[in-house]
């Protein structure tokens, strides 16, 4: 693991939903949320799936650029920054308990970000202005801090072991 890292504080949460791995609605099993090129940030998507391998659930949604409710300003209502997938809002299938917190994320590249961050004893802005949207600056304190860097880390490591293969 590295001591310092220089680029969490300019990754956002954003960039991680490309494939989220889910609870199957149906049998429990590891489903994906295909979401397409969702992550470059492009709102015009015309659907994602919910695909799971083990039973064969799935799942679209479509008209995510679409307004569905005249309240809303625009499009599907997505969820970021819980353990749920922001678009069927199922459980993801990365998380685990720690000390009454969850530690979740939504595919393995997510949990190996969590990793570099949580793992380095550095973290640099590099000159950059404080970005209250990156993940850097959004994690949870408990997450961060010092105290806890080897239990979260130990955790990533079971989470990785145990649910990401």
């Amino acid at each position: 693991m590295e001591d310092r890292v220089k680029h969490t504080y300019r990754t956002n949460l954003y960039e991680f939903v490309k494939d989220v791995l889910v609870v199957c609605p149906n049998c429990a099993g590891k489903a994906v949320v295909h979401t397409g090129e969702f992550h470059t940030m492009q709102h015009d998507r015309n659907a994602v799936k919910l695909v799971c391998p083990a039973c064969g659930f799935n799942k679209v949604l479509e008209g995510i650029g679409h307004r569905q409710d005249k309240k809303q300003k625009r499009g599907t209502i997505l969820k970021f920054g819980a353990p749920i997938d922001p678009f069927f809002h199922l459980p993801v299938w990365l998380q685990a308990d720690f000390s009454g917190e969850i530690l979740w994320a939504y595919n393995l590249e997510h949990l190996e970000f969590l990793a570099q961050h949580v793992g380095a004893k550095l973290r640099e802005r590099n000159g950059f202005a404080f970005n209250v949207r990156s993940i850097g600056a959004r994690l949870p304190r408990w997450m961060t801090a010092a105290h806890n860097r080897e239990a979260v880390l130990k955790a990533i490591d079971k989470l990785r072991d145990d649910k990401g293969g």
